[in-house]
């Protein structure tokens, strides 16, 4: 669900940016806002760091496994 729409100026054009709302529990936040005291802003902070981590994680991921792939085909092909 969206909850909200934001524009931010970047670079002379507007950009809009939705945002979600996420039901966590609550034990689980405090845990976290326990953990992130002078690390993070807050706890959205947090979570967008960490979701930002884990996809560009993946994505280094699918690349090595398209290198390889690749690699696999120029050596069937006698180029390596």
């Amino acid at each position: 669900m969206v909850a909200a729409a934001r524009t931010h100026a970047k670079g002379g054009q507007g950009v809009t940016i939705q945002y979600r709302t996420v039901r966590l529990p609550e034990d689980l936040c405090v845990e976290a806002e326990k953990w992130l005291a002078g690390r993070f802003d807050n706890l959205e902070a947090l979570i967008s760091f960490l979701l930002q981590e884990i996809v560009r994680d993946e994505g280094s991921r699918l690349d090595r496994a398209e290198e390889q792939l690749v690699q696999q085909r120029l050596r069937e092909l006698g180029y390596i």
